[in-house]
């Protein structure tokens, strides 16, 4: 398996090494040329689909990052609770020095501390571990004081981070939808264009006939008025040219039929007189 994709990725860099010395274009254009020519390839409903997705997807880097949001929470809260016990030692011990400096004032062996006699060489000592641990303990405050500040602008930008996303997502659906309606409104547009190339020949040829036939009835209708005008009608008439009803043509079969018979008797009669 392993040999086969060797030699198909030997043969896909020979191919592009040989388009770039036919085609003189650099494989980065060419790789990036077909690299669109495929994604337009893929049918808008497709990628309506895979943006669907993608935003669905966003739900679960949330909750990840929610999960994080959590701990750096956690983590600013457990820092906030050292720092304050260590702001109640450093009040603790403000005011054991104070109240050691101001019994050591007095000179003598024994003195009198918080009720109880202590030797004031002892006292000394604890004074002065008190003020290394104070002075410590200041320092690390102001360290820690700095760091919590930090925490607390980290969280806060994760917050409006994870509210970014929230709110991007929701504008992401707000476009799919957008998009769905577009989509929808192209495919409407597809159709008619199918129905505008529908083949519609007879129906011009009928139409074309119509005018035709209108044309020439009112080009008759224009002779018959012309032919009374100017004393030239005859026979051919518009009502003969669209023909007549069964009542007329026997009517005009039974005229014919007695102007004939008239005139046969008419010619007898000449010729009995002669």
């Amino acid at each position: 398996m392993l040999k086969k994709l060797l030699i198909a990725a030997v043969a896909v860099v020979a191919g592009m090494v040989m388009l770039t010395k036919v085609t003189k274009i650099s494989p980065k254009i060419l790789f990036g040329d077909c690299c669109r020519s495929v994604r337009n390839m893929v049918p808008p409903e497709v990628q309506l689909k895979q943006l669907k997705a993608d935003i669905e997807n966003i739900d679960k880097d949330i909750d990840k990052n929610l999960g994080t949001l959590a701990r750096m929470a956690a983590e600013v809260d457990e820092f906030a609770d050292a720092l304050a016990r260590n702001r109640d030692r450093q009040a603790h011990l403000r005011a054991d020095i104070s109240d050691m400096q101001r019994v050591l004032k007095e000179d003598a062996k024994k003195v009198l501390f918080r009720g109880r006699k202590c030797d004031a060489d002892d006292l000394t000592c604890r004074l002065e571990m008190a003020v290394t641990e104070f002075n410590c303990l200041k320092e690390k405050v102001k360290v820690q004081e700095k760091i919590l500040a930090e925490k607390k602008r980290t969280l806060t930008a994760a917050k409006e981070r994870i509210s970014a996303m929230k709110n991007e997502q929701e504008k992401l659906r707000v476009l799919a939808v957008r998009l769905e309606h577009e989509l929808e409104l192209v495919r409407m547009k597809q159709i008619q264009n199918q129905v505008t190339d529908f083949d519609d020949s007879a129906l011009s040829r009928a139409q074309q006939n119509a005018k035709a036939v209108e044309a020439r009835l009112r080009e008759i209708e224009k002779l018959i008025e012309y032919k009374k005008e100017f004393g030239r009608t005859d026979a051919t008439t518009l009502e003969t040219i669209k023909g007549k009803s069964r009542e007329e043509v026997l009517h005009a079969a039974k005229a014919a039929l007695r102007d004939e018979n008239d005139t046969k008797v008419a010619i007898d009669n000449e010729e009995n007189d002669k």
